[in-house]
């Protein structure tokens, strides 16, 4: 009985190490979101999570002049290809549009919240309907 119990606590206490060891989103603005229409120029696809690297020349429709280089956040690998999100779809060199939650601080980052389009291919409700570009 005591080894179960101590076996119980153990793993108990692991799982509550793993769940707090992961970073905090509070520097996004989660009552905002923005879209980043631009050119896709990094992809990181790996977990933790994928990270996307945008040479933004629109936010929310208007024009950046001059551009900026967004860094976006996404979930993991595993989240992103149950969405339709795989290395197939995110090609270096295509045009593409995110929406993503700002940071508080006004830098050029976001933590992704939908992919919008990318190289022409819009989202469809599904995001299993996803199809690689060309």
């Amino acid at each position: 009985m005591k080894r179960i119990l101590l076996t119980s606590l153990a793993a108990a206490l692991f799982a509550t190490g793993v769940t707090s060891a992961h970073h905090s989103h509070a520097m996004f603005d989660g009552s905002v979101v923005t879209e980043i229409t631009g050119t896709l120029v990094n992809v990181r696809y790996a977990n933790p999570h994928v990270y996307l690297r945008i040479e933004a020349t629109q936010r929310d429709g208007k024009p950046l002049n001059p551009p900026q280089t967004w860094a976006i956040e996404m979930s993991t690998t595993v989240n992103m290809q149950q969405r339709g999100i795989t290395p197939a779809i995110l090609k270096v060199g295509k045009p593409i549009s995110v929406k993503v939650n700002p940071l508080f601080s006004g830098g050029f980052s976001g933590n992704y919240t939908s992919l919008v389009m990318i190289d022409g291919v819009k989202n469809a409700a599904n995001g299993a309907d996803w199809k690689a570009a060309n």
